[in-house]
């Protein structure tokens, strides 16, 4: 805001320099008094466009700042508590998909799939291991680990999927 109150005030004293009579003190004719308001009036049409396109710019730079600060936010993953693998399935399209819950919460389910590829993260995983999901030192998603430590797949975040997928990262 401060860039648009200068602003103002550059063009509000500017004007006033170029429109003020150079006789301070004495009494204005009928004449001048029509030349005063007739400058200041031309003064503000010349400018308000700038004063709106000036407060437009510092709208959207804050816009795309905060925006910014709020994808960065978004972007971390939180603790999970380790699941069970209850299923693995081959899709119809190829793909795989892992079907894992909670042990300790049955409503508390995931399922991870993969579209048909030559390397098969699915193929890491057994049925009825425990698997244990570790944040991401950058908070980007988890490393899914197997019992013994060994990493079975890294899964991203949902926020993190979506800024790698739009170029972003």
């Amino acid at each position: 805001m401060k860039p648009l109150f200068s602003l103002l005030a550059c063009v509000t004293f500017s004007g006033l320099l170029v429109i003020a009579p150079a006789r301070a003190g004495d009494g204005l004719n009928r004449s001048e008094v029509s030349t005063l308001v007739t400058s200041a009036g031309a003064s503000m049409l010349v400018s308000a466009p700038l004063l709106l396109a000036a407060s437009a710019a510092d709208k959207s730079s804050t816009a795309s700042s905060q925006s910014g600060e709020r994808a960065t936010r978004r972007v971390s993953a939180g603790p999970l508590p380790d699941m069970k693998v209850e299923a693995i399935t081959q899709d119809a399209d190829g793909g795989r998909s892992i079907a894992l819950a909670d042990p300790l919460d049955a409503a508390n389910t995931a399922t991870l799939h993969w579209p048909q590829r030559e390397d098969n993260p699915a193929s890491n995983f057994v049925l009825g291991q425990t698997v244990a999901f570790t944040p991401s030192p950058q908070g980007a998603g988890w490393m899914l680990r197997a019992e013994d430590g060994a990493v079975l797949t890294f899964v991203p975040a949902i926020e993190a999927a979506q800024v790698s997928h739009s170029g972003k990262l």
